[in-house]
């Protein structure tokens, strides 16, 4: 096996066209594993995939500047990757005449529904970061392709992403703007959820590209067996009435730069919920105590801060854009009524969430070279994202309310006026993720990627 199918999508049509792709992926029904291992199979044993599914998300940028220093973006793509991992089963009945028919490499994983596509934000979908102020095209095109294992050294399938990038020379403008340029490049998708960006080759130094994780960790495909037997059966409990102590504990500030280096900014990290908490329902005399479930869930997100400078003639050059990254461990509360069943708490209506651990952490700045001197000079402003604990209401569910406020550090430096707003991070019915803006200055200028 050597080509995967997909199907490729034109994200752009501006001067600057994006071609990404969906739907690409490894073999998903049962195949024979001769299909992937030419030179260990002969055919004789069947894989067929588990049920077990592990969701990722990556956020890749694509920017290319004219050559010197200090000049302008010309391109500017944000894309989204998304797949999922997942393991392969060995279907029994394997030809027990073949001398080679022996098991695969344990702990093999597969991956499906590989995709990449433009990054949307803002009003009508549209991502003002975005700039397509040069002709040429970005090509993705995904290939398969085989990576060592870590620990054990074997080769294992993995997904193999090919970049192509063309810029057209203007000679209107010259050489000093727009030489034009070509570079190749790949980024290998691992079927335990990690994402290594290769070299370009072609580089003059005029192009960057940058990876970011969203959701989902990188594992160490475990090794899944047979379907495991039925274990403890679940039912709900509707509590009215929950009691716990403050979420936040071993709570600490995490602290970075935004872009162009004026402002401070301060996340946090280690805020969790209680081990146990109390319920009950009206009506019922007894009281029970829940615990955290076993069923943790990793999920995350970015989070991105935006805000046009407000000083003097030139807005441009007072602007700000900081990123963070929200991951989000969570589970649900389990009240354990007899040896055979547990009860999920819901409370008004939803899962009552169970945070393991979250944490809001300024991502690193690449940001532009010409502002290296001013990510490193003093702080103009600062930046601050604190979180409380949310009881939620009768119409409303609980969760982690986090107020965020950007403040001049002088007279002369930061907003004119002081901004700030609010977002509750919760989960849905099924104990997703969800994060919910509060007012209209963090609709202005907040955007959450998920």
């Amino acid at each position: 096996m050597t080509t995967i199918e997909y199907e490729p999508e034109e994200l752009s049509g501006n001067r600057f066209t994006v071609t990404g792709f969906r739907d690409a992926a490894l073999p998903v029904g049962e195949f024979l594993a001769d299909e992937l291992w030419p030179d260990e199979q002969d055919g004789a044993v069947w894989l067929d995939r588990g049920t077990l599914t592990r969701r990722h998300c990556y956020w890749l940028r694509y920017r290319y500047r004219g050559p010197g220093p200090g000049h302008p973006k010309l391109v500017a793509v944000e894309l989204v990757i998304r797949f999922n991992t997942f393991p392969y089963q060995v279907r029994p009945g394997t030809d027990r005449y073949s001398p080679r028919s022996t098991l695969p490499v344990p702990g093999l994983w597969g991956i499906e529904d590989l995709s990449i596509s433009l990054r949307d934000t803002g009003a009508g979908g549209r991502n003002p970061f975005n700039k397509f102020n040069d002709a040429g095209q970005l090509v993705f095109e995904p290939e398969i392709g085989f990576v060592p294992a870590a620990g054990t050294g074997v080769a294992v399938p993995a997904i193999r992403v090919v970049h192509r990038v063309r810029h057209v020379a203007n000679p209107i403008v010259g050489d000093g703007y727009a030489p034009g340029h070509e570079e190749t490049g790949a980024l290998t998708v691992h079927s335990d959820g990690g994402i290594t960006l290769e070299p370009a080759s072609g580089t003059s130094g005029c192009s960057s590209w940058r990876l970011v994780p969203v959701s989902g960790s990188v594992h160490d495909r475990p090794i899944v067996g047979a379907e495991p037997p039925p274990g403890r059966s679940l039912t709900v409990y509707r509590a009215t009435g929950v009691t716990a102590p403050p979420p936040v504990t071993a709570m600490r500030m995490s602290t970075g730069r935004a872009r162009r280096g004026a402002v401070e900014v301060q996340g946090f990290e280690r805020v969790a919920g209680p081990d146990q908490i109390g319920v009950w329902h009206t009506g019922h005399p007894r009281w029970y105590s829940a615990s955290m479930g076993g069923d943790i869930r990793d999920d995350g997100m970015i989070v991105e801060y935006a805000r046009a400078g407000d000083r003097g003639d030139d807005r441009r050059a007072g602007r700000v854009r900081a990123r963070l990254a929200l991951h989000l461990r969570t589970c649900c509360y389990l009240i354990e009524q007899n040896e055979f069943a547990d009860a999920v708490v819901f409370h008004h209506g939803r899962r009552h969430p169970g945070f393991v651990d979250v944490s809001l952490r300024p991502l690193p700045d690449d940001g532009d070279p010409a502002g290296a001197a001013a990510r490193t000079g003093p702080v103009g402003s600062r930046l601050r994202f604190v979180p409380e604990w949310y009881e939620g209401t009768d119409d409303d569910v609980p969760g982690l309310l986090v107020r965020w406020s950007e403040e001049a550090v002088g007279p002369a430096a930061g907003p004119a006026v002081p901004v700030g707003g609010a977002f509750l991070i919760t989960v849905d019915a099924s104990g997703g993720p969800v994060v919910r803006f509060a007012d209209e200055q963090t609709y202005q200028h907040l955007t959450v990627l998920s």
